[in-house]
């Protein structure tokens, strides 16, 4: 479910810093230059004679298609809470013609994901799989749309399930901040209702109120169903109407009224075990349907603005980061404004720095030319939402089911706001006098998951598994490793620089991802850890060549985003991407920094690490470490407070000079522009990078078998015990047996249900809610975990099954059919993993910088396609050693 969260992702990067082994590159072959793939995105659009609306976006990308069904109904018109959200899950659990088993069996072998969210007034179901599977995902939605069982039997079986998932949203302080403030700024209307349910009106929904609730909303009427992808428009709609256009339309209910009450002042505390504190204001603020909804937008822009009074608080060292976000709704909307600072600082110290921000744009106006560059940097935002398939069908569904207006009339009101809307909004609606003021404070041990919600689980367990429809046998019996669509050029820069361009049309927009191999626990001075993260940090500071703000007004004027540091990254419109070079190149390569930034960023460091110290998540990160690593081993090695203030600005420099190095450095493009231009952009700013001294060793070296060991981490406040199983295993990702293993993994926790894992740990007993299972390898070594989540009384029983399903595995091959399972799950994945720009790109860097080859993925599958049952259980036979597993428990205090 996909609900609004605070993105903590910069903060907490500075609250921890994560000791990684990295990989280092081998050379890559010369590829012939060529042009790019001709690509487009066009739009169809169709309403059926039942009323339902289609659009189609054909996006060439990739051979993958998004779908999403919206549903125009949500909380706002459940009469009890929590129905809508019911509902949505138990759209899982079968419908008239598929059973749950068929429903989560036909998805797992297309490779795809699936999905659902529950909003105020819409609710969303999503799709993404490879696109020849187009009529699966049509045939599973159909099936939803014609008859959902909700039977009592089916309910009982799945309040469990989404009761668990409120208590663990529930367990989050910022969530529950969250919530009190939707309840309060909304008052009286149905937007208070938040939607997610309690444990209490769980227990009084039961299967008639659900059938009501389907039987009034569900209806082709009242839906919009948004397709993206590889497909033809034309062929799609027609199918669409073929399966969807004889379900009849209904009348609907009236929707319940909308009456905003004045607003009064409240201030909300909460505890928290997070390694900072978290403060934020919320203000209401225009909705969907007010003529200043746009104005609206463009101010939380300009309040994010890295060139802004509010993100100044972040580079002045007030801030370790801040925010400006919004829920909205047709009538009305909330923003939020907020920051995170160190255990140091006080809430309401905090508080006071956001609402001096507010009062001084009050007083003298917005900047004029932020309001430009955000309306500049919305038109290049638009552009980019096409670089990803399941973006652009999220966009338009967002659009189309929320607003009531397609993306681009949503761009021309956003473009069409001027300075006075901006300012008038400002000063009409942040009114402190009536704000709700949010405080989380970090509490030692005081059990709240770090950040927002966690993401909605609809993994359905059924007790009884019938075979596959007859509309998707087809995908067992034609298991092949697709041709590969992508062809991308490599090239290596005299300086060692290694680049790969994908030349795409798919926008005229282009993204760089670069990557400097490197090991903090090899290459950070001794007594200095942390030093990775301060030289991390000081890169927004600016460059030789400019200051912060002249830096981030060059972006600005080509609305471009820039990342730098050891990894750094691009997104630029292509006609100006060798001036989005040029800038990138600056800041890697000449950064300033300035004495009073390093105070800035250190101080920031030591005080995020602090708060990071006493977290229960940092000591479990640690004792997995402890245990698994033997004595002085690069992994064990990590920051504390009194490593990161030893660091002086002299050791910033040499660490710069000594491990930022074009010999360790991987450079991606993707995007409009040709293998040739990219080249000479790159090389133009990169070339004359050179290297000092000889290329340092990146790479942990190998590690012995660990021992079993156990650790428990206290954290009061905590209804489930979040648990680690993990080992090394001395083996390399080049090895044979790697893509075997993966495969192997595949089986024991891919496919949801399906696996083995599932089956037994939350079908057959009920011990674990949730359950993963990985291989992450390395050119030395590999770590294999198992994470679950369970209740306390259920730890030790929840191991035990895991070690039995690992052992099971290493004694007998695995049934055929479990296995062809498993194989078309690898094979479906293929193209998924590629449906977007930045997933391209991303796995092309961790394939060059480690010396793998680009088409790594391919390999993998062909080799999983090529194991037998019995290869299968040598390989687990040969490395895993399922009574050495070390068991981390983060759960509660006493247990």
């Amino acid at each position: 479910m996909r609900r609004f969260s605070v993105d903590m992702g910069h903060f907490h990067r500075l609250a921890c810093f994560a000791l990684a082994a990295a990989l280092l590159f081998g050379p890559l072959s010369p590829a012939a230059a060529q042009a790019p793939a001709a690509h487009s995105v066009d739009v169809t659009r169709a309403t059926l004679s039942n009323g339902m609306q289609v659009v189609v976006l054909r996006d060439t990308l990739a051979p993958v298609v998004s779908t999403w069904m919206n549903y125009l109904t949500g909380s706002d018109e459940e009469p009890i809470t929590g129905v809508a959200h019911a509902q949505e899950h138990m759209l899982f659990r079968g419908s008239k013609t598929l059973t749950a088993s068929q429903f989560a069996d036909t998805t797992a072998i297309t490779g795809g994901t699936f999905n659902a969210d529950t909003q105020n007034e819409l609710t969303q179901y999503f799709f993404e799989m490879p696109s020849q599977y187009l009529d699966i995902a049509l045939n599973l939605e159909r099936s939803r749309a014609t008859g959902a069982l909700d039977a009592q039997k089916l309910w009982d079986q799945e309040r469990g399930a989404i009761t668990q998932e409120v208590t663990s949203d529930n367990s989050s302080a910022t969530f529950r901040l969250f919530s009190k403030a939707v309840e309060h700024v909304f008052a009286g209307t149905p937007y208070a209702d938040f939607g997610l349910g309690t444990v209490e009106s769980f227990k009084k929904i039961q299967a008639p109120d659900l059938k009501a609730f389907y039987t009034k909303w569900y209806h082709p009427n009242n839906a919009v169903y948004v397709i993206a992808g590889n497909v033809d428009p034309q062929q799609t709609i027609a199918k669409v109407k073929a399966l969807f256009g004889n379900i009849p339309a209904a009348k609907l209910p009236a929707r319940r009224p909308v009456h905003l009450q004045p607003l009064t002042p409240l201030t909300l505390h909460d505890n928290s075990s997070d390694p900072i504190t978290v403060v934020f204001l919320a203000f209401r603020v225009p909705g969907y349907s007010d003529k200043d909804y746009f104005a609206s937008q463009i101010l939380n822009d300009v309040l994010n603005s890295q060139r802004g009074a509010l993100y100044d608080l972040q580079a002045s060292g007030k801030a370790l980061g801040t925010f400006a976000q919004s829920v909205t709704h047709p009538a009305a909307g909330m923003t939020l404004v907020g920051s995170a600072v160190p255990v140091t600082t006080t809430g309401d110290k905090a508080v006071a720095d956001i609402k001096a921000v507010i009062d001084g744009y009050k007083k003298t106006g917005l900047p004029a030319d932020l309001v430009e560059v955000a309306k500049q940097r919305e038109v290049a935002q638009a552009q980019f939402a096409r670089n990803s398939v399941s973006g652009l069908a999220s966009a338009w569904s967002d659009s189309l089911a929320n607003e009531h207006r397609t993306p681009d009339e949503d761009l021309a009101g956003l473009e069409a706001v001027t300075l006075d809307d901006v300012n008038r909004v400002l000063r009409t609606y942040y009114d402190e006098n009536t704000a709700t003021v949010a405080i989380s404070t970090p509490k030692e041990a005081a059990g709240s998951a770090f950040g927002g919600r966690v993401g909605e689980d609809n993994t359905v367990i059924p007790t009884e598994h019938t075979g596959l429809p007859a509309f998707a046998k087809r995908v067992l019996a034609e298991l092949r490793v697709p041709e590969e669509t992508v062809k991308p050029v490599t090239q290596t820069l005299p300086n060692g620089v290694k680049l790969i361009v994908v030349p795409s049309t798919i926008s005229p927009t282009t993204v760089v991802r670069g990557e400097i191999l490197g090991n903090a626990g090899l290459q950070d001075p001794p007594g200095k850890e942390g030093i990775d993260g301060i030289v991390d940090g000081l890169f927004q500071y600016g460059t030789q060549t400019y200051d912060r703000i002249a830096y981030q007004t060059e972006l600005d004027k080509i609305a471009a985003n820039v990342s730098a540091g050891r990894s750094f990254s691009l997104d630029v419109l292509s006609k100006d991407f060798d001036r989005g070079v040029a800038l990138l190149a600056d800041d890697e390569l000449h950064p300033a920094f300035p004495q009073q930034a390093f105070e800035i960023v250190k101080q920031q460091t030591v005080g995020a690490l602090t708060g990071e110290m006493k977290s229960p998540d940092f000591k479990a990160g640690r004792a997995f470490a402890d245990a698994i690593y033997p004595a002085g081993d690069p992994a064990r090695r990590y920051a504390t407070p009194q490593t990161a203030g030893a660091v002086t600005l002299d050791d910033v420099k040499s660490y710069y000079g000594s491990t930022y190095r074009p010999d360790l450095t991987t450079i991606v493009v993707v995007g409009d522009v040709t293998p040739e231009h990219a080249r000479a952009a790159i090389e133009k700013s990169f070339g004359a990078w050179k290297a000092n001294g000889p290329t340092p060793n990146v790479f942990s070296p190998p590690v012995p078998p660990n021992k079993t060991a156990q650790a428990v981490i206290p954290a009061t406040g905590r209804i489930q015990s979040e648990v680690r199983l993990g080992e090394t295993i001395p083996i390399s990702y080049n090895d044979p047996d790697y893509p075997v293993l993966h495969l192997a993994n595949t089986v024991l926790s891919g496919g949801f249900y399906a696996s083995l894992l599932f089956h037994d740990l939350r079908e057959l007993h009920g011990y674990a809610y949730s359950v993963n299972s990985s291989f992450s390898g390395g050119r030395n070594r590999t770590t294999f975990s198992v994470t679950y989540g369970a209740d306390p009384k259920n730890v030790a029983r929840a191991a035990r099954l895991v070690v039995d399903d690992l052992t099971s595995l290493q004694k007998k091959p695995l049934a055929a059919d479990r296995l062809t399972r498993a194989k078309a799950l690898v094979v479906g994945e293929l193209p998924v993993a590629k449906e977007s720009y930045d997933g391209l790109a991303g796995q092309l860097l961790s394939y060059a910088s480690t010396g793998r080859p680009l088409d790594e993925d391919n390999r993998e599958a062909q080799a999983a396609l090529a194991a037998t049952p019995e290869r299968v259980r040598a390989a687990m036979a040969k490395w895993l050693r399922p009574k050495d597993l070390v068991r981390v428990i983060v759960g509660p205090a006493g247990k």
